[in-house]
């Protein structure tokens, strides 16, 4: 056999190309279980943290969440309860289904809404813990791809906190938006459902803005029985 001829070098290449191939897809298909359990323990660390246990490890929530998930919902674009199954939702698959996660915790209960947008980037997400005054207890947000230590800092405490407090309705009962505000001059004000935004990450900001205002209006009505 000519090794040196062109005939030769295209049929090992098409070999090497199919077995690596075949490696590859062998590999994926093998992970893919370990992979898919990972996004569900990391779902479950993410809906912990938001009703405060922030040091649970990704180990740990799948029996924090069995312990203190006492219910899920899910809910239509109307917000009428539809049934359950909330934690197979994934947002970035299906439209007009709308989870809810309700925990109890120290003698308290949480609603958990999950919420999902575009940052500067790429997809950035959130889940939005509220008591049954409507008033944030918690709030986790994370990212695909912003940038590291301007809208990257999403994920951060430092932001994600400013949200503790902040009502989800106006002194009115009218709903409102929670919303990031560049140069916020507010100070504590809890009531107006405005945060500071993070200096330098406009854009990444103004994502978190609409993910807060598209996600959560679903839920209106259902806030709304709620409140006594």
């Amino acid at each position: 056999m000519n090794t040196e001829g062109n005939g030769y070098t295209f049929a090992f290449s098409t070999v090497m190309v199919v077995l690596v191939a075949t490696a590859l897809a062998f590999a994926a298909t093998a992970l893919k279980p370990a992979q898919d359990l990972n996004i569900k323990k990391e779902k479950m660390q993410y809906i912990m943290r938001s009703i405060g246990m922030k040091e649970i490890s990704r180990e740990e929530s799948p029996e924090a969440y069995k312990t203190y998930i006492k219910d899920t919902l899910v809910l239509d674009d109307q917000g009428v309860e539809i049934g359950k199954g909330a934690f197979a939702i994934d947002l970035a698959k299906v439209k007009g289904k709308h989870p809810i996660f309700i925990a109890e915790k120290d003698g308290q209960k949480f609603y958990v809404f999950p919420v999902r947008g575009m940052g500067l980037w790429d997809a950035i997400w959130g889940y939005v813990a509220v008591d049954e005054n409507q008033i944030v207890k918690g709030i986790v947000f994370d990212h695909k791809a912003e940038t590291p230590g301007l809208g990257g800092d999403i994920n951060r405490d430092f932001f994600q906190d400013r949200f503790i407090g902040e009502n989800v309705f106006s002194a009115n009962g009218e709903f409102q938006k929670l919303s990031v505000i560049k140069a916020y001059k507010g100070g504590d004000d809890k009531t107006d459902g405005k945060v500071d935004a993070i200096s330098g990450a406009t854009l990444t900001c103004n994502g978190v803005s609409k993910m807060l205002l598209d996600g959560l209006k679903p839920y209106e009505n259902y806030l709304k029985t709620l409140q006594k």
